[in-house]
């Protein structure tokens, strides 16, 4: 089988495994770029003093999944999609006074992935807290999936989805 055809399996796979609260488009623009798949998970809840006690506010958090294909990644294209992965947290994620947090889980595709990039990838890091008016905080959690070796690697913020991740793969 073909990259293009094994990465379209994964993405259906991953669209039909993602729990139904989200909200998933395929093939849509995203920060200049095209994302095979933009899952989107929203939540507002209401605030409580010491989790009983509704204090009449309410608080919201976002979880966006994307996903992309890059069939022969090398390190000047891992830097690449590392910095676009950054531009994307920043347009996606719009705090506010009631914002609690953010995670932009960002999945790249490629056939193969050696010991060099693997490392890279590992030492990825992207936080922000948000102050000022604004609240919360937001990360980039990012995997590259190896479709030949069938594993995933991703940065340290990025462990529990490669948990999500195995099983499509």
């Amino acid at each position: 089988m073909d990259f293009s055809s094994q990465f379209v399996a994964l993405r259906d796979r991953l669209a039909q495994g993602l729990d139904k609260a989200f909200v998933s488009t395929k093939s849509t623009e995203v920060a200049g770029r095209v994302a095979a798949l933009l899952s989107r998970y929203d939540v507002t809840t209401e605030k409580k003093l010491l989790g009983m006690m509704p204090v009449g506010l309410s608080s919201h958090a976002h979880e966006y999944r994307l996903l992309f294909a890059e069939p022969v990644l090398t390190e000047t294209a891992l830097a690449d999609w590392w910095g676009y992965a950054k531009q994307v947290e920043q347009t996606l994620v719009q705090p506010d006074d009631t914002h609690g947090f953010s995670i932009v889980s960002f999945i790249l595709v490629t056939q193969s992935v050696d010991r060099a990039i693997q490392k890279k990838i590992r030492g990825l890091t992207a936080e922000r807290q948000f102050a000022g008016g604004k609240q919360g905080w937001s990360s980039v959690h990012f995997a590259v999936v190896d479709l030949a070796a069938h594993k995933v690697y991703t940065n340290r913020m990025g462990a529990s989805l490669k948990n999500i991740l195995q099983p499509f793969v």
